[in-house]
Formats: C-alpha cells, structure tokens, sequence
C-alpha cells in the first residue's frame, strides 16, 4: 500500500525513498510565512514506544507519487502489495520526469493556535531537509517518543522557499493526553488515497473526480 510504520522503518525510508479512498474529510495543519503555532503529537511513530497508544495507533510514511502537472493527483506507490505502479512505470520511462516516489509523513496532531480552542488536525510533512520531519524521527530515536511534550512547529518562507522548524518545549508541565476528549482522524482513510492499478491512468489524468485529500492545502514543494 506504500505506507511504512515502525520507527526503523521509517528511518530508512527517508533515507531510501522507494520507487481510492472515499475517506472523510480531515483538518489540516496549515502555517502561513512566519506563523508559529504549538503542537502536540498525539500518535507514536514507533510500537516500542513506552508512550505508545493502541487506540491512538501510529502516525506513519507514505510513499505516494504525483503527477508532476497536477499536484492535486497523488496518489500511494501501489509497487509492493500490488505489484504494479503507474507512477512507478513513468517515473521508470524518465527518472527526470518528476514522477518519482516521495516519503511523506502522517500523524495526527493537537494545535494551539492562539486563535481558537486546541484542535485536532492532520500534520503533513516531506521528509527532506526544509521539512521538519527529520527532527521528528531523531528525537524518537533518541528518547523514544514524541508525545509526552509539547513542540514549536514555525514556518518560513513560501512555496519552493518554505521551511519548517520544531523544536521540543520543557515538559515540566505536560499531563497526558485525554484521548476520551479528542477525534483522531483515521489516516490511512483520510490522508493518503490509494488507488487500485487499474484505475491509476485515469486517476492521475485527472479523468476521476477524486483528487489528492491534502489538495487545498499541499503543493508539490517537498520539505
């Protein structure tokens, strides 16, 4: 389905990156140029975690494709449980073509905003040095977790120039996470969309309705 799990293996594909969901409809983390907001993860990335909660389940790396003329249509890497791809199949027809493979982190996350009431949303990352998974995935590997505190998540920059900064806060006062308060949104039908092979070609030519979830707030940018 091109979604990884576990923090090794997550580790390694963003290190290696690889070659339809009616799905609600989810909130996600958007930050304009300059905006900081805090945030709170309310999913592990990794089983072992000590912290790690069965009901939460695990924020995880997709490895989707995208059509390089519409960054609307992206849709999972379908090579390993179905063993043919689309995206794979063009992006193997021109490596510079921009169809390759790209890791994509997925977790859910609680935001304070400072505008409204705390909230859930779905934060949506790259893995590349603009993006702020890295720390994300090192800190895990650290000190085995990521939701026993509260982070600063800052953007700046816009399109091709954004980037994104986080960095962990005391936990002095961190209590844990209420999950009977909160919606989790159901990632693997919110988030990502998998598309069986046969319906690839015209997903991606944009002859289906469907387009990415992450549509109204992603771009094509990488970080």
């Amino acid at each position: 389905m091109g979604i990884v799990k576990g923090l090794n293996a997550i580790n390694k594909a963003m290190d290696k990156p690889t070659n339809t969901s009616d799905g609600q409809k989810g909130r996600w983390l958007a930050l304009k140029d300059n905006q900081s907001v805090k945030i709170r993860f309310l999913q592990e990335i990794d089983p072992d975690s000590a912290n790690y909660n069965q009901k939460a389940g695990l924020g995880f790396i997709a490895i989707e494709h995208t059509n390089p003329k519409d960054y609307r249509r992206k849709a999972l890497c379908t090579i390993e449980d179905q063993g043919q791809c689309y995206g794979c199949e063009q992006y193997r027809r021109d490596p510079k073509s921009g169809w390759k493979g790209r890791p994509r982190f997925y977790v859910n996350v609680l935001v304070e905003d400072g505008a409204e009431d705390p909230y859930v949303a779905i934060f949506s990352q790259g893995t590349g040095p603009k993006s702020a998974t890295p720390e994300i995935s090192q800190y895990a590997t650290e000190t085995g977790s990521i939701t026993n505190l509260v982070w600063k998540l800052k953007r700046t920059g816009e399109k091709t120039d954004t980037n994104y900064s986080i960095i962990p806060l005391p936990t002095a006062d961190v209590k844990p996470i209420d999950f009977d308060k909160y919606e989790l949104f159901d990632l693997e039908k919110t988030a990502v969309r998998d598309v069986s092979y046969a319906e690839q070609e015209a997903f991606y030519a944009g002859i289906t309705s469907d387009a990415s979830p992450e549509s109204s707030t992603s771009s094509s940018v990488e970080w």
